[in-house]
């Protein structure tokens, strides 16, 4: 397994790296704070190979100034700009989500094709935050004319609450100005173009509209609007030239085909004037459902849709959360900061030693001394006096006086007893064991995962891991409800499948829906 360094920069703490794209790579971090305060973020960095290109620089840093003036429930967050060993990074909301390519290609795996209401819906709040930023105002109150540019499926992020959330404003414009890297960045995008924005031409807001469209399109057809090489693309991009979504799906209702057609229009002129027009006929056309398709029941298409990928990102924080916990604890046993490994396996890191070298002497006595250390150290633990940590620091001898040290010839080093010599090391706890200590201790993350591995481990056991496990989900999920509520619903819903009797995970569960308003969910969960 690949090793990699959790990075402590000021209030954040890297975690682990999520993505790497063409222009930048993407890393799950927490802000950590007074009392005890943490909270997930995403962090995104320009590559290393793109740092020296300072135009590129300076644009990133302009477009995130400006993507920080963005606030909007369908637009990810932007909280700083800082820098972090030479190289620029955006902290930014994170998502517990998919984009819209993932969600696609997961509908045809799993064989859930995206309702028309919930296509509609979608597109409704992609319109809803591009109306907002088009109309985005400066300080001063002057119009920014922010355009997207880059409304594409990977733009386009779907989370497990049903939320709809669009990222990268401004980042396309930069990688379209900048050369040395510009087939890499608008590979595969092109397909999401505007036909004047393929051809170069000078655009408005009006291209994002169309791109908007082009998604609608594909949401409902289930194909691809233009598919091909770039190249061959692009010139049926520039005349529009694609098979209308009727002769795709059959009874499309004539008020969404009218949708398309406004939206996708070649000529901007005739499309919508605005995305708040789009959305008013999107808005009209949900309004004809029996049901009106709301966040919730979009969350439960994608709970059903990624039930494996929700578990496995909540055990793979949990594990992260309990390498990192554990590691702080047994470096504050003795005050010293120690280095972060996020690793299957947890290995020290010898410190580097400058020291000038020693006389043959001061050698010998050097050696001498931590031969007793540890000896000292056996002792301790063939007689129980003392638990050694898992993980120990380098020890170094520097305030024994030689004056105080017996001569050599004085006193030779103590020989172990044949007896104790052949006495054998007590046996490790086992994973359950020491999962058990860690829910004694109030230790949950630890706890989890360490129970996680003894199911691994004793899959036979379950009857009677399950229980305790539940218990420090539980506890887990407490700490969190506040800064991280959709992990927390994740754990405790884990904590109830493990042990259906556990009272502590209902009621916790049905506080976190009643926050939620999801009232009809947290009186079934108190009952």
């Amino acid at each position: 397994m690949t090793k990699f360094q959790p990075i402590r920069f000021g209030k954040y703490l890297i975690l682990d790296k999520i993505a790497t794209g063409g222009m930048a790579e993407l890393f799950r971090a927490k802000i950590t704070s007074v009392e005890g305060f943490e909270k997930l973020v995403a962090i995104k960095k320009i590559l290393p190979n793109l740092t020296q290109d300072s135009n590129l620089v300076n644009m990133f840093i302009d477009e995130a100034k400006l993507a920080a003036m963005l606030t909007h429930q369908n637009i990810v967050q932007i909280y700083d700009l800082g820098s972090m060993e030479g190289v620029y990074f955006i902290a930014m909301e994170y998502i517990h989500g998919k984009d819209m390519r993932v969600l696609s290609n997961k509908s045809k795996e799993k064989g859930l094709p995206l309702p028309l209401e919930y296509a509609l819906h979608i597109t409704s709040r992609i319109c809803s935050g591009l109306d907002y930023s088009h109309n985005l105002k400066d300080f001063q109150g002057n119009p920014l004319k922010l355009i997207h540019r880059d409304i594409s499926p990977q733009n386009i992020l779907v989370t497990y609450e049903g939320e709809v959330k669009i990222v990268d404003f401004g980042i396309a414009k930069v990688a379209r100005k900048t050369a040395d890297t510009r087939e890499g960045l608008i590979k595969g995008k092109v397909a999401y173009m505007s036909p004047e924005q393929a051809a170069g031409k000078t655009i408005d807001h009006r291209s994002d509209i169309f791109s908007a469209g082009i998604l609608l399109y594909e949401m409902i057809t289930g194909v691809r609007m233009f598919e091909g090489a770039d190249l061959n693309v692009l010139d049926r991009v520039r005349k529009a030239d694609f098979q209308t979504a009727e002769t795709i799906v059959a009874d499309l209702p004539a008020e969404v085909s009218e949708i398309l057609r406004r939206a996708l229009a070649k000529t901007p002129s005739r499309r919508y004037k605005s995305c708040v027009a789009m959305l008013a006929d999107l808005e009209e056309c949900l309004s004809s459902f029996t049901v009106r398709p709301r966040a919730e029941g979009l969350s439960h298409y994608m709970k059903a849709l990624f039930a494996e990928e929700i578990a496995a990102e909540a055990a793979a924080l949990l594990k992260i959360e309990a390498e990192v916990f554990s590691l702080k604890e047994e470096g504050a046993s003795d005050g010293k900061t120690k280095t972060l490994h996020i690793l299957e396996h947890i290995e020290p890191v010898p410190a580097k030693k400058t020291a000038p070298a020693p006389s043959t002497h001061r050698l010998w006595l050097g050696t001498w001394a931590i031969a007793m250390v540890a000896a000292a150290i056996v002792l301790a633990v063939l007689f129980k006096e003392k638990r050694v940590p898992t993980v120990v620091e380098d020890t170094v001898v520097t305030s024994v006086k030689t004056s105080e040290l017996p001569s050599p010839s004085a006193v030779p080093p103590a020989p172990l007893s044949a007896d104790t010599a052949k006495k054998p090391a007590p046996p490790e706890p086992s994973k359950r064991e020491q999962a058990m200590e860690a829910l004694k201790k109030e230790q949950f993350a630890k706890a989890a995962a360490l129970f996680e591995q003894a199911l691994a481990n004793e899959p036979g056991d379950k009857s009677e891991i399950a229980t305790p496990y539940s218990q420090a989900l539980v506890g887990g999920s407490t700490s969190i409800l506040n800064t991280n509520p959709n992990q927390a619903e994740s754990l405790l819903q884990k904590a109830i499948e493990l042990d259906p009797a556990n009272a502590k995970a209902f009621f916790h569960l049905g506080k976190l829906y009643t926050s939620k308003k999801k009232h009809a969910k947290a009186i079934q969960a108190y009952d």
